[in-house]
């Protein structure tokens, strides 16, 4: 009788350690089968494009898709990179036929222009492609078909559609404000930079105020020495560090048209609502009468287009 219990309780425990050892095996294999993915960014610095590896917990087609576009729409872990769908632009809804992803954009999408756009799309077509069974990307802005500059319709996309640094040398049309002649109002002029991929748009942008202007009736707003050590963007505010020089301001320019000169010029670019200033990669305190330490917003008040 003893020998048979025994020789029962042995066979359970085999049994069990047999079904654990094929649990672990599953799941080892499952770990083993989940594919890394590329999610794409932008590079702050440089203006192209990036990825860090993302491993999904989805599975179907349908799964990976949505959660894809989340991580698209959340900020990157490193500092320096942008996520690929810039703030204020929200997706309406997207839609999956066959082997297209048509994704539909809010309004704001048909704000973003030149190479901003480019690159939102590049970093979006480049990670979604990767599904399997998503060979092609369609953007709608507004249920609307997406068109370029010149008026043509974008049509499909695929990952071969950009090429790997998408940032190539072009001309970028930017707005910048600068002093009238009485130094307390905002001048407005647009000015066509070539840009090559090396330095951000911020940069181009906050260097052209810094050398001033070349159109006659504007004045310079920053004091000839100023150094930009350092620009970046995040979460929509964008950081701007300069040496000291700065602050000894031009006598003619007030602080707002100083301060806003900048301000103003770099709200204008795409995914920037606010700025911060840094002095010497320290904190801002004060400039003159005006508390340098908070977050600047644009301010039309001070154009003179406006008065």
């Amino acid at each position: 009788m003893k020998r048979a219990l025994i020789k029962i309780l042995f066979s359970i425990i085999l049994l069990l350690s047999n079904v654990l050892l094929a649990s672990c095996s599953n799941n080892n294999n499952t770990d083993k089968s989940k594919k890394e993915y590329q999610i794409y960014y932008i590079d702050s610095k440089s203006y192209g494009i990036v990825s860090e590896g993302y491993v999904p917990k989805g599975n179907t087609k349908e799964q990976l898709v949505k959660e894809l576009l989340e991580v698209l729409q959340k900020e990157p872990s490193n500092m320096i990179y942008r996520k690929a769908i810039p703030e204020g632009v929200s997706i309406i809804d997207y839609n999956i036929v066959d082997e297209q992803l048509i994704i539909n954009f809010d309004t704001k999408y048909g704000e973003l222009k030149g190479i901003p756009e480019v690159l939102c799309r590049a970093t979006v077509v480049k990670t979604m492609c990767q599904i399997p069974g998503i060979d092609f990307v369609l953007f709608n802005v507004n249920n609307q078909p997406l068109i370029d500059s010149n008026g043509v319709q974008i049509g499909l996309m695929t990952a071969e559609f950009f090429i790997e640094n998408t940032a190539a040398e072009t001309n970028y049309k930017v707005t910048l404000y600068f002093a009238n002649e009485t130094g307390d109002l905002l001048r407005k002029t647009t000015r066509t930079i070539f840009y090559t991929g090396t330095s951000s748009i911020e940069e181009l942008v906050i260097n052209q105020i810094i050398n001033g202007p070349t159109e006659v009736g504007l004045y310079a707003t920053i004091p000839a020495g100023t150094t930009l050590l350092n620009v970046s963007t995040k979460e929509s505010i964008c950081y701007v560090d300069f040496n000291e020089k700065f602050l000894e301001k031009l006598p003619d320019v007030t602080d707002e048209v100083a301060i806003y000169s900048i301000v103003n010029s770099l709200v204008e670019l795409p995914g920037i609502n606010k700025v911060q200033f840094r002095i010497n990669g320290q904190p801002a305190e004060t400039f003159h009468n005006t508390n340098l330490g908070v977050l600047f917003e644009r301010n039309l008040a001070i154009n003179e287009d406006n008065q």
